[in-house]
């Protein structure tokens, strides 16, 4: 008897039908699977970037669904009221990624004139976009200012030196600003005070400017009324329906924290009304 070799073996299995079937099945599946690898890739890839272009581009539209119509009508009517004057934003960590270059009205027609940016908080922590914020502002037609977030249980000294390594301004920027909100735990409100002075004191030496302070009308009036602030400008916090702030010497009034601004769409943006036009602003700057 003939003994049947592999490679005979192999070429009767080749010429068999059931194998070629086999083979040809084998084929048609990686085919189909690398047809629907591709077609998986492009089509992610396809709804990544125009997910990416839509937020850009209207994502701010999906922010009117949520605020309220109440709001959107109070803004409108300080914003006619207001018209004459230099209107800005104020941003931190919260808006995200911002497109700089869609960063330029406030309903559509009122320009922005100014921006205040969020550089530090407490005594350690910096802002995560500050820089990237910092260094895109410069090259636009926006004058901007840098603002800390004061924590009332920490050391003041601390906290200034915080801000002067973070923040490095030119001529031109707006006066660096304390933010200050909120009622300490660990110390009495007349420590707190002297701190405060002592964080105004130093940033002044450092950057040869008086500094803004930014706080709410409450707490100008029931906490520290008392401190002379008269040589600073006042930034105030009121989001009541009104025509002005209560604080009677106010250089900045936030008056919504609810703005929807085209280029900004992970979050509302604060607006703020500079009590003169933008000339007088101007003027406000580190000379």
């Amino acid at each position: 008897m003939k003994k049947r070799t592999k490679k005979t073996t192999k070429n009767q299995n080749l010429k068999n039908p059931s194998y070629k079937f086999y083979y040809w099945l084998t084929g048609i599946i990686l085919l189909l699977a690398l047809v629907f690898f591709f077609r998986t890739t492009f089509t992610m890839y396809y709804f990544i970037i125009k997910g990416k272009f839509e937020e850009r581009e209207y994502g701010y539209k999906n922010l009117e669904k949520l605020r309220p119509e109440s709001e959107a009508l109070k803004i409108h009517s300080i914003i006619n009221r207001y018209r004459s004057h230099a209107i800005g934003i104020d941003i931190s960590q919260h808006q995200g990624n911002i497109a700089w270059d869609s960063v330029k009205y406030i309903k559509n027609d009122i320009p922005i004139s100014f921006v205040f940016v969020r550089a530090t908080r407490g005594a350690y922590v910096q802002d995560a976009f500050f820089r990237k914020n910092w260094t895109n502002l410069k090259n636009k037609n926006l004058l901007r200012g840098a603002y800390h977030y004061y924590d009332v249980n920490r050391n003041s000294t601390d906290q200034a030196e915080n801000f002067m390594k973070t923040v490095t301004l030119e001529k031109g920027d707006l006066p660096p600003v304390l933010d200050i909100e909120e009622l300490p735990k660990n110390q009495s409100l007349e420590l707190l005070k002297k701190g405060i002075t002592n964080w105004l004191h130093l940033i002044e030496k450092q950057y040869q400017v008086k500094p803004i302070i930014y706080s709410n009308d409450a707490y100008f009036i029931h906490h520290i009324a008392d401190m002379d602030l008269t040589e600073y400008p006042i930034w105030v916090a009121n989001y009541n329906p009104r025509n002005s702030p209560k604080h009677s010497r106010w250089s900045f009034w936030q008056f919504s924290e609810k703005g929807i601004i085209k280029g900004i769409t992970s979050n509302f943006v604060d607006i703020n009304i500079f009590n003169g036009n933008t000339n007088q602003l101007e003027k406000l700057t580190i000379k």
